[in-house]
């Protein structure tokens, strides 16, 4: 009898797999998840940010349950349906910000955020991309080009795109663990080869995940919302790290970032 790990790897593309052990799971129980083996695993990683409420939650699998005994439509693209607004009007809710705002609903974290910087660089006129090696927002064609992730090395990248190295406090840029050389380094970028008026925007994970659980010295989310507040937006990527997982609702609150 074949193992999921063998069953795996004959029937699922080996593309875009950012896998760091074999671990293979046939099912999951609160904050733990069950092994082929029959362990039981602590899932200190959420599973990457898609169950921060625990595996199979009673209350979650009630409203599942509920929402498909009367399903108002499966999509939002040929009709309004209820269940959908009601979800925007939450998510406006929860957001900080009195700017003129609305929800758009994708299907994953990398249509989101190809569909940020799309629509960045429509509105605002600029073609170039600010982001950071280590990055991973997403699989899709536009999110790998903004990526800085080494699993997506050879990957086309969006046209200017301009890579920085991440803050990291263990592994620091020019052996400064404050982040102040990174952003001494995007000065620098901006005054000498990077026309500010040409950048849409920069993207930005407040705790860079896949490139390995960065967390940001004290004070750099703010210093670098400070340097890009008059003329570069700033779009903070927070689908592994947002909505409670860090402690507060969204991951950049933490330094008190502005949201307009």
């Amino acid at each position: 009898m074949l193992t999921l790990l063998k069953r795996d790897a004959e029937a699922i593309a080996r593309l875009q797999k950012l896998r760091f052990y074999p671990l293979a799971v046939v099912g999951g129980d609160g904050c733990y998840l069950i092994g082929e083996d029959g362990r039981r695993l602590l899932d200190f990683s959420a599973s990457w940010g898609a169950v921060s409420l625990g595996h199979s939650h009673p209350a979650i699998r009630e409203a599942a349950s509920r929402a498909l005994e009367s399903q108002a439509g499966a999509s939002i693209l040929s009709f309004i349906n209820e269940p959908a607004v009601e979800l925007a009007e939450k998510l406006l809710e929860l957001t900080p910000g009195d700017s003129d705002r609305r929800v758009w609903l994708g299907h994953s974290g990398s249509d989101a955020n190809e569909t940020a910087a799309r629509a960045v660089t429509a509105a605002t006129g600029r073609p170039r991309i600010i982001s950071f090696e280590g990055a991973y927002h997403g699989g899709t064609s536009g999110s790998m080009a903004i990526s800085g992730h080494s699993a997506q090395e050879g990957v086309e990248k969006a046209p200017g795109l301009v890579s920085l190295p991440y803050p990291d406090p263990y592994r620091p840029h020019e052996g400064d663990p404050t982040g102040r050389s990174v952003i001494a380094l995007l000065e620098r970028r901006l005054s000498e080869d990077v026309e500010p008026g040409k950048v849409a925007a920069l993207f930005l994970e407040p705790i860079q995940s896949d490139g390995g659980l960065i967390v940001t010295p004290a004070g750099f989310l703010k210093e670098l919302a400070d340097l890009c507040r008059s003329d570069i937006l700033m779009v903070c990527d927070e689908v592994k790290v947002g909505l409670g997982r860090s402690g507060l609702m969204h991951c950049f609150q933490h330094e008190g970032t502005p949201t307009n």
